[in-house]
């Protein structure tokens, strides 16, 4: 089960890990009473609630997590919070989660990412050795010539991709959405966070409180017993102020005009992760400060770590980051380290003050770290080496929102500048300057009070007190190498190469050796990189300055920028029904529709031979009503409107303004100035908004008025022989061929229920009626039909029966037979243009269409070998294997008992008659004919009769 020999003493130890759980610390964050087992590399593990991945594996003694993108060095705990480098995680089906971050849960899977054939011997380690090939910038600089061989380039490559993998389906991943307007928003939970927000919130204003830890308190959860106070008083605070609404586990990702903050809100109860769209008055950023890592030779080794981490570990999780250890300490937090540690049980070989000119020159292991060599030549052997040698302050929001950072020598680092800030966004806390715990709050409260003072537009200002950086010594590099990016594997030799080959701009250093640009993006290292810059130049650190930060400040899943889908799911009334018999349910746009119940080919069957009836109120439907109604039909159809009588059905195609098809359906005209229409289902609403668009800006004189009525209507299609004998059990309208014909359309009761609205259509081909009946009686009218017509033996049919009655018949369907190319006379309703008419939208085009003749045309197609069915979009070739045109439908007929199809083709090959050659996806060729696209009864007896 060991990763890597844990050391004991000194490096010398058994291979088997050593457990590091300590007893119960006073701010720990664990459930001692549970357990919860999950697997590390296939390996039992076992931790508490409250755990990280990083802290469950470092108490169980494993400290080998990770190995790096492009030397695959082997990786520890850096920083065991969000930021850690060398703690991402395969976890499922999740890639590069952040392990000293996500908390355990039971029966989690987690891998180590990118390894093999294992992370601890991982092959890809050899890329150490090949580091003289891989030096900065040598993606630019190889694999340019020859270029036939860049496909082979680019496998090579996407080898180097440190990431894990992931499914299509991400199985129970929902995302979303989420718009707010508070007075004030407050980035970061920390003492000053909290002050602050209790203050404007105090103040009258409605706050949102935002913190990226699982809880509040920022440092002070891993501080002494005065910190733990001032947090327990602190949070008791917040919880008292009703208008403060707490966002933990989440981040302000970024600011833009006028206070438009970004928020990513992760792991709520049925939501993998959020973006809050929230429009703050104002905005105040309490991030508190980074802690710095410092750049030496090995300091990228297991067990070495910055002193925030040790006191994370020690602190919060009760875990013993190491058993000897040396401290590199250069301000007061890192002798609090020191302390920590001893309390901890951690013998302290030896602790090295660098405001006295000690320090770290090297870190030397193999695996992990064994001895640390000092600025006088010592060799001290130790497991863990804690670092505290500067901080950062990360005024990314800041900057966002126009401000510049300022290098403060004195402090060592960069400090925002107030006179940049705009009116609406303020900064509280250490991200200003140093203080006590105390000094913080008092700080933060007067922002608070001034941000809520300014989100009401109050004209006293509140007086805040200054706060200033404590001095500290500028501590960058030991000058003897090491990593500045652990997250990209740049070193401090990538930076000084990068300059003397000409980058001597800090921004072109970051994209010429990409430091800054991995999974932290610069929070660590900008500081380090921008230093390293300044001395290879010879410039100071202020005149070099930083690079810029932009949004987003952290990670966002693209699940969160889309959101959850806003287009509502709909059912037709008998959706009950379908479920009950077994319905396999197919979405279909917004709708859930029955895709068959069991057999399609026997639903066709029934449909030619008896009667089958079908759901069909997903249609689009518009109610038109005014004298001027003609006008508007003849200007959307292609065909002419003017002479259509009461009581008749025509069928018309939309045409864009390009002379693309748009839709199709039927209209009838109900009385004298009242038509029904219908469109196809998808494009109910795309033709509601046309005809709405043209009557609005083009046609506002126009007398008509457009109701949509698609789900006002329950609707059912009732085709085949026997379709009149069912139908007339149950309407009083009288359904002889004499008084409703095709194409006819009338009112009455069907089943009881008055106002219904029947037409006689036939879009499978067969005798058929589709009735339109007021929603609410829907599955009533469905039930009766069906008990009704049980003598008869009426089958229910679904969407893909429909699909191939309708091919058998040559009906084509927008969107699948057309395309956003697909012009009228493509389409192959040549017939039904009008070009004689004065006008209609799409004429000029589809005149140009007709006079140039060269368009792809609308064909039946049938394979010579009637059993193999070519795959909808299977390219049909040209006589020299040039693509000529495509496969848009494909069935095998239960009617024919053969494969047919329709498909764009070419004019030159277009011709009735002719064999192409149809190009299938496992790359064989078929002869397919070229027929009229009607396969099954060409002269339309059957739906005349």
């Amino acid at each position: 089960m060991s990763l890597l020999p844990t050391t004991r003493r000194g490096g010398r130890g058994a291979d088997a890990p050593v457990p590091m759980r300590l007893g119960p610390r006073p701010g720990e964050v664990i459930d001692r009473r549970r357990t919860l087992p999950f697997t590390f590399n296939g390996d039992p593990y076992t931790a508490h609630p409250g755990d990280t991945i990083a802290s469950a594996l470092a108490a169980a003694g494993v400290r080998l997590l990770s190995r790096s993108y492009k030397y695959h060095r082997p990786r520890g705990l850096l920083t065991a919070d969000y930021l850690d480098p060398g703690a991402f995680f395969q976890v499922g089906d999740e890639p590069n989660v952040r392990g000293a971050h996500r908390l355990v849960e039971a029966g989690m899977e987690v891998s180590s990412q990118n390894t093999w054939p294992s992370l601890r011997f991982d092959v890809k380690a050899v890329n150490q050795l090949a580091g003289p090939f891989l030096a900065t910038g040598f993606y630019y600089k190889t694999f340019i010539k020859p270029e036939p061989l860049w496909p082979l380039y680019e496998k090579v490559l996407r080898r180097f991709v440190h990431a894990g993998a992931i499914t299509p389906d991400p199985g129970g991943a929902f995302y979303d959405h989420r718009f707010a307007h508070p007075d004030v928003v407050v980035a970061g939970g920390g003492p000053a966070g909290m002050a602050a927000a209790v203050a404007a919130a105090r103040a009258g204003a409605s706050v949102m409180l935002v913190e990226e830890n699982h809880d509040l308190g920022g440092h002070l959860r891993f501080g002494d017993a005065a910190d733990l106070a001032a947090l327990a008083e602190l949070r008791a605070q917040v919880a008292g102020e009703t208008g403060i609404e707490v966002l933990t586990d989440s981040v302000v990702t970024g600011r833009y005009d006028d206070n438009w903050v970004g928020i990513a809100q992760r792991n709520l109860p049925g939501v993998t992760e959020r973006l809050v769209k929230a429009r703050a008055r104002t905005l105040v950023v309490a991030p508190g400060l980074i802690e710095r890592p410092y750049v030496f030779g090995g300091n990228d080794l297991p067990g070495v770590m910055l002193s925030t981490a040790a006191r994370r570990l020690i602190n919060l999780y009760a875990v013993r980051p190491g058993q000897r250890a040396v401290v590199m300490t250069a301000n007061p937090e890192g002798d609090a380290g020191v302390a920590d540690l001893e309390e901890a049980g951690v013998e302290v070989a030896a602790v090295l003050d660098a405001r006295r000119q000690q320090g770290v020159v090297r870190a030397h292991g193999r695996g992990g770290l064994r001895t640390v060599e000092t600025t006088d030549r010592r060799r001290i052997e130790a497991d863990l080496l804690v670092t505290a040698t500067g901080w950062t302050a990360p005024t990314s929001l800041l900057n966002q929102s126009g401000d510049r950072p300022v290098y403060d020598r004195r402090s060592a680092r960069f400090v925002p500048d107030p006179a940049r800030m705009p009116e609406n966004v303020l900064a509280a806390g250490e991200i200003v300057g140093d203080a006590t715990v105390a000094e913080i709050v008092e700080h933060a409260d007067a922002v608070g009070r001034e941000a809520a003072r300014r989100a009401r537009r109050d004209t006293t200002a509140v007086t805040v007190p200054e706060l200033r950086p404590d001095p500290h010594p500028e501590l960058f590099s030991a000058g003897t190498g090491g990593f500045v990016d652990f997250c990209e594997d740049v070193s401090a030799k990538d930076i000084t190469t990068a300059v003397a080959e000409g980058y001597d701009s800090v921004e072109l250093v970051k994209r010429y050796t990409t430091v800054t640009m991995g999974p932290t993006q610069g929070k660590l290292e900008t500081v380090n990189a921008v230093a390293l810059v300044a001395a290879a130049t010879g410039r100071s650190i202020a005149e070099t300055g930083t690079t810029t930060w932009r949004p987003v400040y952290a990670p966002v899943t693209l699940g969160a920028l889309a959101g959850r889908p806003h287009e509502p799911v709909r059912y037709s009334p008998m959706q009950p029904w379908h479920e009950r018999h077994g319905a396999t349910p197919l979405v279909a746009g917004q709708w859930i529709r029955p895709e068959h119940y069991g057999d399609p080919a026997a639903e066709v069957r029934a449909v030619r031979t008896g009667v089958g009836i079908i759901d069909v109120t997903p249609i689009g439907k518009l109610d038109l009503q005014g004298p001027d109604v003609p006008e508007l039909l003849n200007l959307l159809y292609v065909n002419k409107w003017s002479r259509l009588g009461i009581g008749r059905v025509r069928y018309g195609v939309m045409c864009a303004d390009d002379g693309v098809v748009l839709d199709d359906g039927v209209t009838g005209r109900l009385g004298e100035d009242h038509y029904l229409m219908s469109t196809t289902s998808s494009g109910a609403a795309t033709v509601w908004e046309w005809v709405e668009n043209w009557l609005q800006t083009a046609h506002p004189d126009w007398r008509v008025h457009v109701t949509p009525v698609t789900t006002a209507y329950a609707s059912i299609n009732i085709a085949g022989p026997r379709s009149r004998e069912l139908l007339s059990r149950l309407t009083d309208v009288d359904l002889s061929a004499e008084e409703f014909g095709y194409m006819h359309v009338r009112e009455g009761s069907v089943a009881g229920v008055e106002d219904c609205v029947l037409w006689r259509i036939g879009f499978t081909g067969e005798l058929s009626y589709e009735i339109h009946v007021p929603a609410g009686y829907g599955l009533h009218v469905w039930e009766q039909l069906m008990s009704t017509g049980a003598d008869l033996g009426v089958t229910p049919f679904g969407v893909e029966a429909q699909r191939i009655l309708r091919l058998e018949k040559g009906h084509f369907i927008v969107g699948q037979d057309t395309d956003g190319l697909s012009q009228g006379f493509t389409a192959g309703i040549d017939g039904l243009i009008k070009l004689d008419k004065d006008d209609f939208v799409g004429l000029p085009e589809l005149r140009w269409q007709r006079e140039r003749d060269t368009h792809p045309r609308l064909v039946g197609l049938r394979p010579v070998d009637g059993s193999i069915v070519p795959p909808e979009a299977s390219q049909i070739l040209d006589r020299s294997g040039g693509i000529a045109g495509r496969v848009t439908s494909s069935r095998m007929s239960p009617t024919l008992g053969r494969s047919i199809g329709l498909g764009q083709i070419d004019r030159e090959l277009a011709e009735i008659g002719n064999h192409v050659t149809v190009r299938l996806p496992d790359g064989r060729d078929i002869t397919v004919e070229v027929t009229e696209h009607v396969h099954v009864d060409p002269e339309g007896a059957r739906q005349r009769v």
